[in-house]
């Protein structure tokens, strides 16, 4: 009997070991698929576009841009830095929508498909030794942006997706 109460209390040790142990190594896995820190090159976006008013002012319904697969992101407003960490390629659009521009962080190798990205914002190709190309309406390269540590204004309209290795 005792030895039999023994063992019932060593397998539910062992349980609670794998149970805790499972969930310890679980964000540390999902950490390695996020964006990674350090290195980082800081981007200042631009003015405002001149149709910036009030979502109220306009008179066609303002639609926020985004990517295709998902990728991380943040609103900032024009003059403010943000902060382009190692391994990612960062690009702000304006988003009429809050009246901000929204700055991605495209970390994953994906062609990222874009919508509603029009006019102009900022670009920076903070990846380890990878190019990224831009992308029109049939396909066509219209450009190669190579690993650079300073960020630069750039016309999205004409661009319907990015690859960023």
């Amino acid at each position: 009997m005792f030895r039999s109460r023994r063992s019932a209390l060593g397998v539910a040790g062992a349980f609670l070991w794998v149970l805790v142990s499972a969930f310890a190594a679980g964000p540390a896995h999902a950490a390695s698929d996020a964006p990674r820190g350090g290195g980082g090159y800081t981007m200042i976006m631009p003015p405002a576009p001149q149709s910036a008013g009030p979502a109220s002012a306009r008179t066609v319904a303002a639609v926020s841009p985004t990517v295709s697969p998902w990728a991380d992101y943040v609103h900032t407003s024009s003059g403010n830095p943000v902060q382009c960490a190692s391994g990612n390629l960062c690009t702000g659009v304006w988003d009429p929508v809050v009246g901000k521009y929204k700055v991605f962080f495209l970390y994953r190798c994906h062609q990222y498909s874009l919508s509603y990205w029009n006019g102009v914002g900022q670009v920076v190709n903070n990846q380890v030794g990878a190019a990224a190309f831009f992308y029109g309406q049939n396909g066509q390269v219209l450009d190669v942006v190579l690993p650079e540590p300073t960020p630069f204004t750039y016309d999205w309209t004409p661009v319907w997706s990015i690859r960023n290795c």
